[in-house]
């Protein structure tokens, strides 16, 4: 229970560093164009998207294959690809994916840098929920911040998060068909 409360207070902690406006040093390329070209407001065009996951390995959960891949974003051809091999010393707790899967991307990432700069991406897709989280600072969240890159959260499953007393007063009478867990007084299908 104590380790939850450490990593909340972290979580709000990162959160207050979040930048939700859009205020990037390049401009989404137009459909054709060359990802090179500038325009008008002397900003360049975005170039590199990048995209990570962590996939599991079903005999050993606690071994998983990290990935990250580089697309041009005005071709979509893979520029690069980076992976490891890894075993999770942190287990999965709901709500807290960001400590157990973070570290290990944010070593992808440190290692593209290091390695191979020109193909580092400006904006990256991350296999998880960003603002659609319980405490609103999910896995795409934290990597953002703590990478200081712009992500997008591509969750797997659509989360809906009710208040729990809002949803047993007013909707007492549905059905839940869908398996579905309470996390800090909020249900989540």
């Amino acid at each position: 229970m104590q380790q939850k409360q450490e990593w909340a207070k972290t979580q709000d902690m990162l959160k207050s560093k979040l930048i939700l406006e859009d205020d990037f040093g390049w401009n989404l390329p137009s459909m054709g164009s060359n990802s090179d070209q500038s325009n008008a407001n002397n900003k360049g065009n975005l170039k590199y998207i990048g995209g990570v996951d962590i996939s599991f390995s079903k005999e050993d959960p606690s071994t998983a294959c990290a990935a990250l891949v580089v697309l041009d974003a005005g071709t979509l051809e893979v520029v690069h690809e980076e992976f490891d091999v890894v075993r999770l010393q942190v287990p999965y707790i709901p709500g807290f994916l960001a400590f157990r899967e973070a570290p290990i991307l944010l070593g992808l990432l440190e290692k593209m840098k290091t390695n191979n700069q020109h193909f580092y991406p400006q904006v990256l897709m991350v296999d998880g929920n960003g603002l659609l989280h319980p405490r609103g600072f999910g896995l795409a969240c934290h990597l953002g911040v703590l990478a200081d890159l712009p992500t997008i959260g591509v969750g797997k499953n659509v989360l809906i998060l009710l208040p729990l007393q809002l949803l047993l007063w007013k909707f007492s009478h549905l059905v839940v068909f869908r398996p579905f867990q309470v996390l800090d007084g909020f249900l989540m299908f």
